[in-house]
């Protein structure tokens, strides 16, 4: 049932803009299911789990859910059938009346190339620190061709020095040990990342506390009784599942290309596509996703106004 919050209004009113809660989870899948937008911020798991760190805030206007990321001062491209240009202006203003900026954030190419006309009031820029990477399931299930060739003799030398290796599904009954893993592999990383993985570790004890209410599936890896690497990740759309988290242990050398190869292997019957998310505009992030030779790589861009 909507929350009477979030009772759709032709007039904006930002100052009631909500939490997104579990009890909201069933409208924005109605409209996501209806609407199948293909990048991750338009995830159901994504948008509970990432807005409340990110001040993301959400209402309903002329029949579509509007997103507004407080913090970044922009609204998400928005969720429902599309706006004329005029509208998507009338939306920006009303949103500065209110004292915010008026741009948008994950707009889609096609609505960029249909509405030429915005660039009069609205500055158009690509974002590709904001746009996804998407994998053909079955390529990263074969590791078939010369660019996944050192992916597949990773694979195999993983299954040759640990014959023992198992994989589970992830349940909310494991959720710690995933936790401890991740804790870990941050430890690894540079001070210079430790406010990214310090969110992202907030993030994602949000989502395993709701891991079945969000819709999260996962696998571990474990060799004998140690987690060598797991992976969390959630239905997109109708053909593809958003890899969410991801994390293993440098300790076992191939741990994060084989928990990659079995994520394919689970998921190849049932979805064509896997999207793992973005690159945010890290180098080494964006030298990982591209060293799996995506299918596509979805552009994204910004309506600043002018």
């Amino acid at each position: 049932k909507m929350r009477k919050s979030a009772v759709s209004r032709t007039e904006l009113n930002l100052a009631g803009f909500r939490d997104i809660e579990i009890s909201d989870l069933d409208l924005i899948r109605k409209y996501l299911k209806k609407y199948q937008f293909r990048t991750c911020d338009y995830n159901a798991a994504n948008l509970f789990a990432w807005s409340r760190f990110m001040n993301v805030k959400w209402g309903m206007y002329n029949d579509r859910i509007l997103f507004y990321n407080f913090n970044w001062q922009m609204m998400l491209y928005p969720l429902g059938d599309e706006f004329t240009s005029g509208e998507i202006l009338a939306l920006s203003d009303q949103i500065m009346k209110e004292g915010c900026k008026g741009d948008f954030i994950s707009v889609p190419e096609s609505y960029v190339r249909g509405s030429k006309d915005i660039s009069g009031e609205f500055e158009v820029i690509q974002d590709p620190p904001n746009s996804d990477y998407i994998y053909l399931t079955e390529r990263l299930a074969e590791l078939k061709g010369k660019k996944l060739h050192k992916k597949k003799n990773l694979v195999s030398q993983f299954i040759r020095n640990y014959p023992d290796y198992r994989v589970e599904k992830c349940s909310e009954a494991n959720k710690d040990i995933c936790i401890e893993l991740a804790e870990k592999w941050c430890e690894t990383q540079t001070k210079a990342e430790e406010e990214d993985k310090e969110l992202e570790m907030k993030v994602m004890r949000r989502a395993l506390d709701h891991f079945s209410d969000i819709g999260l599936d996962g696998l571990m890896i474990f060799v004998g009784k140690e987690l060598a690497a797991f992976t969390y990740f959630s239905q997109q759309n109708d053909d593809s599942v958003t890899v969410h988290f991801e994390k293993f242990d440098y300790d076992y050398k191939g741990a994060a290309q084989m928990i990659n190869y079995q994520t394919a292997l689970y998921l190849k019957d049932r979805f064509k596509y896997i999207n793992r998310e973005q690159d945010v505009g890290k180098e080494g992030l964006r030298q990982a996703k591209m060293s799996y030779d995506p299918f596509e790589i979805i552009p994204t861009y910004r309506l600043i106004r002018k």
